[in-house]
């Protein structure tokens, strides 16, 4: 395989290709050049506002979602407070009796009937 790299043919056919590009390839006009980087500098602009847009809205719903949450609208300062509105001072009824009460007695069994205890 090295004799393929130290072939003169090839290394010679190398070279006129070489030269014909050379000779054949010309500069952009500046102006044109000057374009392309405007261009590509707007570009990297352009991306880094949209990026720093969607992190500021990701942290701006991140926030919202750390907020605790209020129970009900807050009512206006009053000067001297007035109660809120809310339940009577009635003492609240007494709890009802179920079956499950272990305060509660169970009738005693009659011979031949069959109870059910739950």
């Amino acid at each position: 395989m090295r004799d393929d790299i130290d072939d003169p043919s090839l290394r010679s056919l190398f070279r006129a290709a070489a030269d014909h590009g050379r000779r054949h390839a010309t500069p952009l006009p500046v102006a044109q050049v000057v374009e392309r980087g405007r261009r590509s500098h707007r570009r990297r602009v352009a991306l880094a506002l949209v990026s720093a847009s969607a992190v500021a809205a990701l942290g701006v719903v991140t926030a919202v979602g750390l907020v605790p949450e209020t129970s009900g609208p807050a009512l206006p300062a009053t000067s001297p407070s007035s109660p809120l509105p809310g339940p009577t001072t009635s003492p609240p009824p007494g709890p009802l009796p179920t079956e499950t009460d272990p305060g509660r007695t169970l009738p005693p069994a009659t011979p031949g009937t069959t109870t059910l205890h739950g």
